[in-house]
């Protein structure tokens, strides 16, 4: 990790002052912009954290190329970038799960008022502006680099990276989100650590919300995709979290991909053996999940009584057992 030519100007302990700083700042002006003026007041607190980290660079008399550093981005970095955020994506998934079995109730109604917020009536290409542009630009410019660059001295890199992603973790203000966002602010401060260029986190960020927002917008536009979303958020958590883990094993394979090219002069092969491991027991302990909550005859019963009931399913026999044929229709409502 690059330091800074005068480094002696941001020390670590100052650091975590100037997140606090910022944190406060969003509870006390950006979160009131936002319940008063809605998606303006959104864009306000987003540019809002820009200005300031900007102004603090200049206060403080350091380089602003060092403390948002640009440089050209080769193929290799390009790719281990992508290899990245498909695995932050992935991991993300899994703390959704984990957010849906711990506390179901409160983020299913976290989701509800982020979903009306977001893609209510915006425009889809507004929708990137806000959702994924901004935050990709204003949040990297305070983050990766206005506080990430007090932690330049710290000799154990993983440090900063662990630090840094419970910083986002925190800064986004949801329990129930802390995981997916500190997952993800964690591998953007590894960009930033290894390849000192605050383009590469900005690239990820806004990829890893364009992904989220097109998706979002994609499924509450028809009243089919509103209705199977209901139903997905009506099934236990359980369930939720063993199809995230069955569908995210190969994340740790991606990981190890991106840190590869990423770092290669510090890759270990042996690596690749610790993730598959970690995969192979993402892949059993999802596929367990789902065979004790839905193959079990109670939960299956349920969720086979739910669908017939909201979208009303035609049961077609045809010789099968009744297990297999409500199993069968089950799978074609999805």
């Amino acid at each position: 990790m690059e330091k800074l030519s005068n480094q002696e100007k941001l020390r670590p302990w100052m650091g975590f002052v100037v997140q606090a700083g910022f944190l406060i700042l969003f509870v006390s002006v950006g979160a009131h912009m936002q319940r008063t003026w809605g998606i303006p007041g959104l864009i306000a607190s987003e540019l809002m954290f820009a200005v300031v980290s900007v102004i603090y660079c200049l206060g403080r008399k350091v380089k602003f190329k060092e403390m948002f550093p640009i440089k050209p981005i080769t193929l290799k970095d390009f790719f281990g970038t992508v290899f990245l955020g498909i695995a932050g994506f992935m991991f993300s998934m899994v703390g959704i799960g984990i957010a849906l079995t711990v506390l179901p109730k409160s983020f299913r109604s976290e989701a509800v008022g982020l979903s009306d917020m977001l893609y209510g009536t915006m425009p889809y290409l507004v929708l990137v502006f806000v959702a994924a542009l901004l935050p990709a630009i204003c949040e990297e410019t305070m983050e990766r680099g206005c506080v990430l660059s007090h932690f330049r001295g710290v000799e154990k890199e993983w440090v900063v990276v662990l630090l840094m992603g419970l910083f986002f973790g925190i800064m986004h203000m949801s329990p129930l989100r802390f995981l997916s966002t500190a997952t993800l602010g964690a591998i953007l401060s590894y960009l930033m650590v290894k390849k000192n260029n605050i383009l590469l986190p900005m690239i990820l960020h806004f990829a890893n919300n364009f992904v989220a927002a097109s998706i979002g917008i994609l499924g509450s536009g028809t009243s089919s995709a509103q209705a199977a979303s209901d139903s997905i958020m009506e099934v236990s958590g359980l369930m939720s979290l063993g199809v995230y883990l069955f569908v995210a094993c190969g994340a740790p394979i991606f990981l190890v991909l991106g840190m590869m090219l990423i770092d290669s002069d510090n890759h270990k092969a042996k690596r690749f053996l610790y993730a598959g491991i970690i995969s192979a027991a993402m892949f059993f302990l999802g596929l367990a999940l789902l065979y004790i909550t839905v193959m079990s005859e109670p939960e299956f019963d349920r969720i086979y009584d739910q669908v017939v009931q909201e979208r009303s399913a035609i049961v077609w026999y045809n010789g099968k057992s009744d297990i297999d044929t409500r199993w069968l229709t089950y799978d074609q409502s999805r």
